[in-house]
């Protein structure tokens, strides 16, 4: 990586290409005309980062993609109980729609994982590409946590201090039912390097 700075409006530009590449992959998977209903990115302070997903004490459904390669880190997707059964119910009604029970926690963290899979290599992917850098992710962890417990273990784990340091943040919703999640981007300290600039 050297000095490469995480320029902002390149990051956006890939990620948004990377949801629109997982979209298409969803679709084809599915049999559903799915699209993206909105895209938004911002710079996040360390400090504001375990608000992202809402008050802390939330319980969020969310996905840990960690990555190596060229640079160390983590890609969270966080989703909210209502929002993770929407988006399961609307990229696979026939399956999630008549469980209920003790069976149908299971099937929805393995239907998210799946999702989180698919959107998450998506992303950094893209991301990767351009940068023209190597990421190399490995499938996703599913936990469901406080928010955060979930936002705060991460950004442990990226090795982030001080109140300089800024995240990556996106937010993209899925047209009808307007099932949206969170994903948040956490380069390991030394990897990439955020500016102020903000792109809608």
């Amino acid at each position: 990586m050297g000095g490469k700075t995480l320029e902002y409006a390149r990051f956006h530009e890939s990620a948004v290409l990377g949801l629109e590449s997982a979209r298409e992959i969803l679709s084809a998977y599915t049999g559903r005309p799915l699209r993206l209903a909105a895209v938004r990115s911002d710079y996040v302070e360390l400090n504001k980062v375990p608000l992202l997903s809402g008050p802390p004490e939330e319980v969020v459904l969310s996905s840990y993609v960690t990555f190596g390669g060229d640079v160390e880190g983590q890609l969270l997707m966080l989703f909210r109980p209502e929002s993770a059964e929407k988006l399961a119910g609307l990229l696979a009604p026939h399956v999630l729609g008549p469980i209920s029970g003790q069976r149908s926690p299971d099937l929805l963290e393995s239907l998210i994982g799946e999702i989180a899979n698919v959107v998450g290599s998506a992303v950094l992917n893209k991301v990767a590409d351009g940068f023209e850098i190597k990421i190399l992710p490995i499938p996703p962890v599913i936990i469901r946590e406080m928010a955060g417990a979930v936002l705060s273990s991460a950004t442990a784990y990226a090795g982030l201090d001080g109140d300089s340091t800024y995240v990556a943040y996106m937010k993209a919703t899925l047209d009808e039912e307007q099932a949206s999640f969170e994903i948040v981007f956490l380069p390991r300290m030394g990897g990439f390097q955020g500016t102020s600039q903000m792109t809608e």
